[in-house]
């Protein structure tokens, strides 16, 4: 049987912070054909019921559509792969003493990477500061994670925009911004409705671990938090963990530590292209493996056509 999960619309190592700022940023775009003869990838994660990844699927049980119609895909590989990952750090008044749970789950992740991976890690609060640039060393983001207070409002979209920009930088194919934060945004210039073309220009998935506020929102011009990530998420191709308190953080990390590293990647060749720049969004259709009964499948919604 065929479930049609349509995915949404939508090196130089550095440890002084750097404060963004925001004007017309030019992107220069990063096509998802990396591959010589014109090939597409893009990467899938399937998760059961219980939130686990599903590994080992045969190739056949994948199936790519472009604009409606199937396209034949050449390669199905999985496995972990190098990734650039952009932390993110909430440090904003409202995360109160979550903030050193947060920074402790963050040590915790980058215990777990291998040599391969890179990272960068930014915090924000009312303003954005990038606080290490890509680094192979996870000891060079350790060290400012000693340092996190939390003070001030919250300027999330700010700071996602921020780390999808920094991700022009990145060194791997796989690219993920990971964002720990209690939700709500109420400071930010960035707008909502531009923050995603940059995450499908620079190949971004946003994964973050949604931690309910302690105290209730004093502030109506607030963004409800847990909705704002999970439309950053869906559209770039991520997923939003929501938790039920901070107690629950491990569980998070590992559920979006296990996605994250278990990834298929879809190689196929796109008919008809153009190479004009252009979106091209594409849908996946999953053969349901047998005896299970639901699954939910990720994917960025597609790419832009490189220019020639």
């Amino acid at each position: 049987m065929l479930l049609l999960l349509l995915c949404p619309e939508l090196r130089a190592q550095s440890t002084a912070a750097i404060r963004i700022s925001f004007g017309d940023e030019k992107i220069d775009r990063a096509p998802m054909l990396r591959v010589s003869s014109d090939l597409a990838l893009i990467d899938v994660s399937v998760i059961d019921r219980n939130g686990r990844p599903l590994r080992g699927l045969p190739a056949n049980s994948f199936h790519v559509f472009e604009r409606g119609a199937e396209q034949r895909i050449v390669s199905v590989s999985e496995g972990d792969v190098p990734i650039s990952a952009v932390l993110v750090l909430d440090e904003s008044r409202s995360m109160g003493k979550g903030v050193q749970l947060c920074a402790e789950a963050v040590r915790k992740f980058l215990d777990q990477c291998t040599a391969r991976d890179e990272f960068a890690l930014i915090s924000f609060a009312e303003q954005v500061a990038v606080q290490s640039d890509f680094t192979n060393d996870p000891r060079a983001i350790q060290d400012r994670l000693l340092h996190v207070k939390s003070q001030g409002r919250t300027a999330l979209l700010d700071a996602v925009k921020s780390a999808a920009l920094l991700m022009r930088h990145a060194h791997n194919q796989r690219r993920v911004i990971l964002v720990l934060t209690d939700g709500g945004d109420n400071r930010s210039r960035a707008r909502e409705t531009e923050v995603p073309r940059i995450l499908l220009e620079t190949e971004t998935q946003v994964y973050a671990a949604s931690i309910p506020q302690e105290k209730p929102l004093d502030d109506p011009t607030t963004a409800f938090g847990p909705e704002l990530l999970d439309r950053l998420s869906d559209a770039a191709g991520g997923r939003n963990v929501g938790m039920d308190g901070f107690w629950d953080l491990d569980r998070a990390m590992r559920q979006i530590t296990d996605e994250i590293r278990s990834e298929y990647v879809l190689a196929f060749r796109p008919e008809n292209l153009t190479h004009d720049g252009t979106f091209r969004r594409v849908s996946v259709r999953l053969t349901r493996p047998p005896g299970v009964r639901q699954v939910s499948v990720s994917c960025r919604p597609g790419y832009y056509d490189s220019l020639e």
